[in-house]
Parts: structure tokens; C-alpha cells; sequence
């Protein structure tokens, strides 16, 4: 009886040291381990807002690329091999998201999938009694569910371009950040006043783009005012790789995302 009694303790206390402390134990032991120079070669090459960080931001950002790496799955797709160099790539723009934030913001991201190119999705649509099926041509794409597809030929362009607007890894990762409040509706999770200044801020903002497109040239992607998940992406997307351009344009949603990231691009991007 005493043996069953024991028994039962041990599996208790281990039960709860898997459920609250496994994995805050396991993310420690893989931050003693060093960073590996191969790594840091990589993210020289291929993250070049890395070159630009203050020494403590590159240090956080090489550690949540650290768990980024020891955690998430990565899949080739239509015969890609996803080397340690994509991964490294990949994991390194990601956390630049995340990088003054918590890593625990990524908690639900388990899979990330690698085509070599612009992959072709099927989709049926159904209105009634009328089912239509199409065929959309994709560079990425994200999931509630945890999951982040993306082109590595798009990765690469963002890569060789980092000025410019487009980089789909920042917009899909952005995406899985709206997703953390269960629906991705533009507003990732905010709390009391940052909540009341986000939304009037990018209600506005959003109109005002949209506003916009009827104009030569708009203030931000176009794509950005298809709906507010993609505006929020977009906008993600011009914060880390055009900060300039978007404090000048749109000043109160600049401060609005240095509020959220908590980093304030423009002060590092030179």
C-alpha cells in the first residue's frame, strides 16, 4: 500500500513538472548551449536588418531563433530540401517579429513548409446548390492551426530586396500573431489602452487606405485593403523593412506597432 501510495506521488509530481515546467527546463537547457558561428554566418547573409541591431536585441533575437529552431518542424514541398541555411533564414525574419517580445508568442506554430516557388492551391467554394472550384497561385500562407507555408523563391527576393515592401516571411509570421487571440482579425492581443488607441488608430488607417486606391499611388501595398488580417500583415511587413516611409506617411500606426513590437525600426534600419 505504502509502494502504491509512492507510486502514485511520483507520478503526480512528475505529471506536474511535464505540464508547468518541462518546457520552460528544456528551452533553458537549449539556451546554455552557444550559438553557432555557421548560424550567425547565415543570418549575416541572409537577415540584413541583423547587421543593424544593438548587440542586446541581436542577442535576444539569436535566442529565440535558438528555440525557433529546436522546436519547429520544417517540411520540403514538390521536392525542396530545406537546408539548415533556409532554415536559419527562415527562423531568423520570423523572430525578428518577436525578437523584444516574449518567444512564448510563437507557442502555437508547429510546422513551417517549403515549396520551392509560387505553389498552386485548389479551392471549392460552395453558394447554394452551386459548388465552383478554383485555382489560386500562392507565395504563402498561414494557419490557425499552427502551420506557415511559404515560397522560398519569394524568401529569396525579400532577401536580395530588403528595403523593399515585400517580404512574405515577416507577413505570414504576422498573420500567425493575429492568430493568437483565436480569430486573425487584424488586432493581436492588446490589452486596456493600447487596445482603445489601436483600434481608432488602424480603423482609420485602414479607411484611409482604402480611400486611397482610388489615388495614383497609395500609401501602402494595395493588398493591405482587402481586409483588416491583411492590413495588419502588410503593415507588419513596411514597419521592418520601410520604417521611414511608413512614420512619414502614417505616424500615429507607426507608434502604434513600436508600441506592439516593441522596437522602433527606424532607429536601427540607417
Amino acid at each position: 500500500m505504502l509502494l502504491y501510495g509512492l507510486g502514485a506521488i511520483a507520478v503526480i509530481a512528475f505529471t506536474f513538472f511535464y505540464l508547468f515546467f518541462y518546457r520552460n527546463w528544456r528551452r533553458q537547457r537549449h539556451l546554455e548551449q552557444p550559438f553557432p558561428d555557421r548560424w550567425r554566418s547565415v543570418l549575416q547573409s541572409m537577415v540584413p536588418l541583423y547587421r543593424r541591431l544593438p548587440a542586446s536585441l541581436a542577442r535576444q533575437l539569436e535566442q529565440h531563433i535558438q528555440l525557433f529552431l529546436a522546436e519547429k518542424d520544417f517540411y520540403g514541398c514538390d521536392g525542396f530540401d530545406v537546408t539548415e541555411r533556409v532554415r536559419v533564414a527562415i527562423a531568423g525574419h520570423a523572430c525578428l517579429l518577436i525578437m523584444a517580445r516574449r518567444y512564448s508568442d510563437y507557442d502555437e506554430v508547429q510546422s513551417i513548409l517549403v515549396y520551392p516557388d509560387a505553389y498552386h492551391v485548389r479551392s471549392v467554394a460552395s453558394d447554394g446548390l452551386v459548388v465552383s472550384e478554383r485555382s489560386q497561385i500562392r507565395a504563402g500562407e498561414a494557419s490557425s492551426r499552427g502551420q506557415v507555408v511559404l515560397a522560398w523563391a519569394e524568401c529569396e527576393n525579400a532577401i536580395r530586396e530588403p528595403d523593399e515592401a515585400h517580404n512574405v516571411i515577416l507577413h505570414e509570421f504576422a498573420h500567425q500573431l493575429d492568430y493568437l487571440d483565436g480569430t486573425a482579425d487584424g488586432a493581436p492581443p492588446l490589452s486596456g489602452e493600447q487596445t482603445r488607441h489601436w483600434q481608432s488608430t488602424m480603423t482609420r488607417a485602414y479607411e484611409n487606405l482604402r480611400h486611397s486606391l482610388h489615388h495614383r499611388h497609395p500609401w501602402l501595398d494595395p493588398y493591405g485593403a482587402t481586409e483588416p488580417a491583411e492590413f495588419f500583415a502588410v503593415l507588419t511587413e513596411a514597419f521592418f523593412q520601410q520604417p521611414s516611409h511608413l512614420r512619414t506617411e502614417q505616424p500615429g500606426v507607426y507608434q502604434a506597432l513600436c508600441d506592439f513590437y516593441r522596437v522602433d525600426p527606424q532607429s536601427f534600419h540607417g
